[in-house]
């Protein structure tokens, strides 16, 4: 994984990195993360498709690392709030997620992400992530 330092701080403060930072890969600068799932994500042994709560969680802190790189800090920003919509079943297959900085404001910023599996033009989750930005 190559991550900057501000990046790389920061993902030593998440109890997610603890679980998905070795299936975790970034690129181009923090615009492409890939999160290469291992057999212990599936959520449904049927399908067999990712559990949501996994792809929330790599979602959440690609976004978080993202703002917390263009702000300079070494903390991740504390979660306000959630939308994630699961638009396709995803497979046990690498997962590209492209994080974008929509907004930061006094206190609050909002990051979109989608996610896409085989060609990136098919996105099969999409999330929106606010985080209160303001110093503590």
């Amino acid at each position: 994984m190559t991550l900057d330092p501000h990046s790389a701080a920061c993902m030593t403060t998440s109890g997610f990195s603890a679980k998905l930072g070795a299936m975790i890969d970034v690129a181009e600068a923090g615009a492409a993360w890939t999160l290469s799932p291992t057999p212990e994500l599936i959520g449904n042994p049927i399908v067999p498709a990712l559990h949501g709560g996994a792809v929330t969680a790599f979602l959440e802190l690609a976004s978080g690392i993202e703002l917390a790189r263009r702000l300079e800090r070494d903390d991740l920003p504390r979660l306000i709030s959630a939308n994630v919509q699961f638009l396709a079943s995803m497979r046990l297959e690498r997962l590209i997620a492209f994080p974008r900085v929509v907004r930061v404001g006094r206190r609050v910023a909002v990051v979109h992400i989608q996610a896409s599996q085989g060609h990136p033009a098919t996105v099969v989750c999409a999330a929106q992530f606010e985080f209160f930005v303001a110093p503590t």
